[in-house]
């Protein structure tokens, strides 16, 4: 794993007690290098999620129109998002909504339980139901036929296990990919459940998904699939690098060019031009 850089954080914190505490909001390196900064934010009506949004989400909407969506779901299909959150943050300051599965945490404590993939869907369920309430701070602010869904490591399985939901619009494996394994309830049959374009995101031969993610890319033939391999990125990325490093930069190229229609992003993957992410390699196909 890469070298971690301390995050600056702030926290907005309602205390319960000494020892338990609510977290309310938690911002992320200054709230991202987008043009609308971040927050990590514990809703009410969601409080096994956290949701990675611009602070001033009425701005972002009037510049950038409907926000398009993410459901992530994490390594180790974890109730926790913490080791992930430079990432999420990132693309959430650039006019994203992210919601992740586990509740908003002060710090890694290594305590976790594991998760279930139906959680994602769940998380979709309540973007739909925010969107349409007047009372919401999201309502009419969504766009519903813009949604990634994303996992790093077992995370990405779940995403598999969910593949067939008709709202996903594209599907994004960090460190990732099935191979010949069965995880969390998904399989090698699960890659023909995707109906939209998929990209793996992985860390080079010492990154133990590597291989499963080239086997995944081999076999899916009816939806354009990307293979992005950072040559000396490990099993844990830029996770934990400022602004998650490259690996948030290659999501966001891949965010953009998908939900946003920004076709020059297009360029990383289909020339493919890496001069932004040297040590990279790219393959791509059926697009």
């Amino acid at each position: 794993m890469k070298k971690s850089i301390t995050s600056i954080v702030f926290l907005f914190v309602i205390s319960n007690s000494i020892f338990g505490q609510e977290i309310k909001r938690k911002v992320i390196d200054l709230g991202g290098s987008g043009p609308y900064k971040a927050i990590a934010v514990r809703e009410e009506t969601l409080p096994d999620f956290v949701v990675y949004r611009p602070e001033k989400l009425k701005k972002a909407v009037k510049k950038e129109g409907l926000l398009p969506l993410m459901v992530f779901a994490n390594g180790a299909c974890a109730n926790t998002s913490i080791t992930h959150e430079r990432v999420l943050s990132e693309i959430a300051s650039h006019g994203y909504i992210v919601v992740a599965i586990g509740a908003l945490k002060l710090a890694n404590d290594e305590n976790w339980e594991s998760t279930e993939a139906h959680m994602l869907i769940g998380a979709m369920d309540w973007l739909v139901a925010q969107n349409a309430n007047p009372g919401s701070d999201y309502c009419q602010s969504l766009d519903l036929s813009k949604i990634a869904a994303g996992g790093q490591s077992c995370g990405g399985a779940q995403v598999m296990a969910v593949a067939k939901d008709p709202r996903i619009q594209t599907y994004m494996m960090f460190n990732s990919g099935m191979g010949d394994m069965i995880m969390a309830g998904a399989s090698t049959k699960s890659l023909a459940d995707t109906h939209g374009s998929v990209v793996y995101i992985v860390g080079g031969e010492e990154d133990i998904a590597t291989n499963n993610a080239k086997l995944d890319y081999q076999r899916i033939n009816h939806v354009p699939v990307a293979f992005a391999n950072m040559l000396d990125g490990n099993h844990g990325g830029t996770f934990n690098e400022k602004y998650g490093g490259a690996f948030a930069r290659m999501a966001l190229n891949w965010l953009d060019w998908q939900l946003k229609g920004q076709k020059d992003k297009s360029a990383v993957f289909l020339e493919p031009d890496l001069s932004d992410f040297p040590n990279w390699f790219m393959r791509t196909k059926n697009f």
